[in-house]
């Protein structure tokens, strides 16, 4: 082996030797001390969609929901009264599936802005809501005939929480 081949081993082994280095500290997400990198989708906590077990709408929001960074466990029930009541859902709020994070409950096909917002702000409601089942909405088909209307609803009554 010549003078070059031997630097060249080195050379390889010394970058080797740094990323084994660098990444020594970091957790599986890659962030530091097991943390995720800020701004990172794997930020995201991870939600608990309850849904009915032939909801095909509701498979297409959790699709939606991982493509813009968030976990879901999706929990087929026969059962979704019984949660929906659990939570305190108003019935003239609910929809075919619910989600869980945080101590919050997430209503029906709510695009990913208004749950970033929710979970940033975190204000004292127990959920948020988007009745039905509006066409073009993120997981359900058909075109958008309007802004979607997402509700704040705590102990307090239903307001408006923000418009998509």
């Amino acid at each position: 082996m010549g003078l070059l081949g031997l630097a060249g081993g080195v050379i390889l082994g010394l970058a080797i030797l740094l990323a084994l280095w660098a990444a020594a500290d970091r957790g599986p997400a890659g962030g530091r001390n097991g943390q995720p990198p800020a701004g990172s989708v794997d930020a995201r906590p991870a939600l608990v969609m309850y849904r009915p077990p032939t909801c095909a709408c509701c498979t297409e929001h959790a699709g939606y929901l991982r493509v813009h960074g968030f976990p879901v466990r999706s929990v087929d029930t026969d059962g979704m009264d019984q949660v929906k009541r659990r939570l305190s859902i108003p019935p003239e709020m609910r929809s075919c599936h619910t989600i869980t994070v945080g101590g919050y409950f997430i209503e029906g096909h709510v695009p990913v802005e208004a749950i970033v917002k929710l979970l940033e702000e975190r204000p004292p409601v127990a959920g948020i809501a988007l009745p039905g089942m509006p066409p073009g909405s993120p997981g359900m088909g058909g075109e958008r005939t309007g802004p979607l209307v997402i509700y704040a609803v705590s102990p307090a009554g239903v307001r408006v929480f923000a418009r998509l």
